[in-house]
């Protein structure tokens, strides 16, 4: 296994442990996900939290200038950690791992739909309502629009795939159809 990825998980398996301590599971995993958000739209801090050349100290003044009244003081701690420990550069791969534990932790899976347009809000709500029943989870969705769908979705929940797409039912047809000559 790759030592950026024993590194990710050991660091997000920890704040992951700290934040069970202090259930603070929800507010820590959204706390991470600004810090990871701001990293990634913002190239000039991604540069600067990178920067062989600049001080532990200036990195660590940074965030804190930026993030000190709008996250926990353990997730501030947290980032202290992983600039004292040159590992910025995989802060990213720690919230996945930290998120992953998270939803394990707090009986939440979440479920990708891909659908030919975009899902109403009534639709959305009844969808989720079904995939919390059939699950037995709380489901935190994310949508993508995809043309080449024709019509219907298809879910990712996990591992598992329900596709509901136009596009299949007519290739399913097609090879139906062929078979029969």
């Amino acid at each position: 296994m790759d030592k950026t990825v024993i590194l990710a998980k050991k660091y997000g398996r920890a704040i992951y442990e700290i934040a069970v301590e202090q259930h603070t599971l929800e507010q820590t995993e959204k706390d991470l996900k600004l810090i990871a958000s701001a990293i990634s739209e913002n190239a000039d801090l991604k540069k600067l939290l990178s920067h062989p050349l600049l001080s532990k100290e200036i990195k660590k003044d940074t965030i804190k200038k930026i993030f000190a009244d709008k996250v926990q003081p353990i997730v501030l701690q947290f980032c202290y950690v992983v600039i004292d420990k040159d590992r910025a550069s995989i802060l990213e791969s720690m919230i996945d791992v930290y998120t992953s534990l998270a939803h394990e932790g707090l009986g939440v899976e979440e479920a990708l739909v891909t659908s030919a347009a975009p899902l109403t809000g009534k639709q959305a709500d009844a969808l989720r309502a079904k995939l919390e029943e059939i699950t037995g989870k709380k489901i935190i969705m994310r949508q993508e629009v995809d043309s080449a769908l024709l019509g219907g979705f298809t879910v990712k929940v996990g591992d598992r795939l329900i596709d509901g797409s136009v596009a299949r039912q007519l290739s399913t047809l097609k090879a139906k159809m062929m078979q029969r000559g």
